[in-house]
């Protein structure tokens, strides 16, 4: 069973998000007590003030390929199918791609993630929600 990915963008489009850690993945936080210890970018395991984190700008498509890189490392690697569709160069004919569309319309910003045809996510690429829909359908 192959699950269908599609993340729809801009490829060059610079995101902003919280670096916890110094993780790669900007939208992880670091709740692990013994991950934050080991951490040079961590402070005092959280202080008050925040400024162990760090805020991180990086391109739709370096986060694309986070995404793919960390799903064909792990265990659903045989069971996807994912792809970059670059907005700007795309002629919207497929229902999938108008009803990406039509979300962007309506205010959500891109990235958006469309899931086995299902629009799950907006505004960034998460890693981990991604891989937990993927092991959800699986299962």
């Amino acid at each position: 069973m192959k699950i269908k990915i599609n993340i729809y963008g801009n490829k060059n489009a610079v995101l902003s998000g919280i670096n916890y850690c110094g993780s790669n993945d900007n939208f992880n936080n670091c709740s692990q007590e013994s991950r934050c210890a080991d951490c040079s970018n961590c402070k005092n395991n959280h202080n008050a003030s925040g400024s162990s984190d760090k805020l991180t700008f990086m391109k739709t498509k370096d986060l694309y390929d986070n995404l793919k890189n960390f799903l064909e490392i792990s265990d659903v690697s045989e069971n996807i199918d994912i792809n970059f569709v670059e907005l700007n160069k795309t002629k919207f004919l497929k229902e999938e791609e108008s009803r990406v569309e039509n979300i962007i319309q309506k205010g959500f910003e891109p990235p958006i993630t469309v899931i086995d045809g299902i629009i799950r996510y907006y505004g960034g690429i998460s890693n981990i929600l991604v891989y937990r829909d993927i092991k959800d359908l699986l299962s």
